[in-house]
């Protein structure tokens, strides 16, 4: 039983916090999750919209890549009923872009972490984070 402690992979650091999101006017928001993948490049998690009373009106999980060298890259969301979304993300980080993609959600913890979106339909807009 100790042998098999001694060898079980680290736990993943995760994150959470606050989103929100604008396009066209419109604005959502919510809340968020992260894990680190072990990839320098890529994380994924959790994501849920919440209405005007804090109720959950919408959720799935969410997947995004970074470039090596720089603070973009693509994203993929799926609704847990429903379709799916993708497109492109850019983060306005005054840090080095060969950072870990996760540096990101780190960041987010000193001070909002903004940038913009645009997706497989064309829309466009703005976002920014908050992790607790």
């Amino acid at each position: 039983m100790l042998a098999a402690l001694a060898f079980q992979a680290p736990a993943s650091r995760t994150w959470s916090g606050k989103w929100v999101a604008s396009s066209s006017g419109r604005q959502l928001g919510g809340t968020w999750t992260a894990v680190d993948y072990g990839d320098a490049l890529e994380s994924g998690g959790r994501w849920e919209v919440l209405d005007q009373n804090g109720r959950s009106v919408l959720s799935g999980t969410w997947n995004a890549r970074k470039r090596e060298a720089g603070w973009d890259g693509g994203w993929v969301a799926r609704v847990l009923k429903g379709g799916r979304y993708e497109g492109f993300w850019a983060a306005r980080l005054r840090i080095s872009p060969k950072l870990p993609f996760v540096e990101m959600f780190e960041q987010a913890r000193k001070a909002p972490v903004s940038g913009t979106w645009t997706d497989s339909a064309g829309r466009r807009g703005v976002w920014t984070v908050w992790a607790d």
